[in-house]
C-alpha cells in the first residue's frame, strides 16, 4: 500500500448512499466525502485475491498520474486494512454513456462524443464513458490500463465483442492501431445505441450468439459491425479505415485524431477559434 501513500486521505467523512454499478470484484457507489458529492469504488467480494487487490492498487496509482479534464479525477484513496481500500473520484451526475444510449433515440450527438476521444484507453466502450451536466464527457475505469511504455496488450483483457481481432487471436500485439479499432466499434455503438452485434443470432436455432462465438467471427473477419444511414458520411469513412482487419492498414491514434479534427474544423470552426 506504500505506492498509494501520496494520495491517501482520511477514512472519516465518508457516506455511501447507493450502488451505481458493479464489476467482477468491485462496486462503485454514489456518496459524499467531506460534504462533497463523490463516486467511491470499493472491493466487494469477500474472497479478494492478492492479484485482484494489486490490480486495484495499480489502477489508483495510474489515475493519480492523470491531470486532464478528459479523465475522471481521482480525489484520493482510503483504507484501514488493504482489503478495505476505497478509490474516491469526482462524481459524474449523468451516469455512463451506455445507459444514456439505451434510454434515448439516436440523434446528432457526434461532436460531444468525438471530443472525448483524445485519451488512449484499453477498454474503450460506452460503459467507460461518463456524462455530466456541467463537466461534459470523461473517461473512466483504468483497471486494465497500462502506461504506454510497453505498447502491448494481453489476450483476455477487456470485453470480447469490443476487441480487435489480433488481440483475440494472439497473446501480445501492438497497441496504437488496436486503439483505432476500439474507436470504430465505439462509434458503431454510438450510431445504433446498441452494444456491438447485439442482435446476432445462430441461424440454426435462432438463439443469441455467445460472447465467445462473436469473438471467433471477429478473428476471421466474418463479423463486422454496420452503420445506419443517419451516420455522417465523413465519419463513416473514417470508421471504415479503423475497421481494417490488418492492424497495419488502420490509422495510428495520432493520424486518427488529425483526421477527426480536420473534419470538425470544416463543420464547426467556432469550436477551434482562438
Amino acid at each position: 500500500m506504500q505506492a498509494l501513500a501520496t494520495v491517501r486521505i482520511e477514512v472519516k467523512g465518508f457516506i455511501l448512499d447507493k450502488v451505481l454499478g458493479s464489476g467482477a470484484f468491485a462496486d462503485v457507489w454514489c456518496g459524499t466525502y467531506c460534504c462533497e458529492p463523490v463516486a467511491v469504488k470499493k472491493l466487494s467480494a469477500t474472497n479478494i485475491t492478492i492479484a485482484q487487490l494489486q490490480s486495484f492498487v495499480d489502477e489508483i496509482k495510474l489515475m493519480s498520474q492523470f491531470d486532464t479534464p478528459r479523465i475522471v479525477k481521482l480525489i484520493g484513496a482510503s483504507w484501514i486494512r488493504p482489503r478495505t481500500l476505497k478509490c474516491v473520484m469526482e462524481l459524474m451526475d449523468g451516469g455512463d454513456l451506455r445507459s444514456y444510449l439505451a434510454s434515448h433515440s439516436p440523434n446528432d450527438l457526434w461532436l460531444n462524443y468525438l471530443h472525448s476521444l483524445g485519451i488512449i484507453h484499453r477498454d474503450l466502450k460506452s460503459r467507460n464513458i461518463l456524462l455530466d451536466s456541467t463537466k461534459g464527457t470523461k473517461l473512466t475505469d483504468f483497471g486494465i490500463s497500462k502506461e504506454d511504455e510497453q505498447h502491448t496488450l494481453t489476450m483476455g483483457v477487456g470485453t470480447l465483442r469490443w476487441m480487435a481481432p489480433e488481440v483475440l487471436h494472439e497473446n501480445i500485439t501492438r497497441w496504437q492501431r488496436t486503439f483505432t479499432r476500439l474507436v470504430r466499434i465505439a462509434l458503431s455503438e454510438f450510431d445504433s445505441h446498441q452494444i456491438p452485434y447485439h442482435d446476432l443470432k445462430n441461424p440454426t436455432n435462432g438463439t443469441i450468439v455467445s460472447e465467445l462465438g462473436i469473438s471467433s467471427k471477429v478473428v476471421t473477419g466474418e463479423l463486422r459491425a454496420i452503420f445506419s444511414d443517419q451516420m455522417p458520411a465523413w465519419l463513416r469513412a473514417i470508421a471504415m479505415q479503423c475497421l481494417a482487419q490488418n492492424p497495419d492498414d488502420r490509422p495510428t491514434d495520432v493520424h486518427l485524431t488529425c483526421l477527426i479534427q480536420t473534419e470538425l474544423r470544416k463543420r464547426a470552426p467556432e469550436l477551434y477559434a482562438l
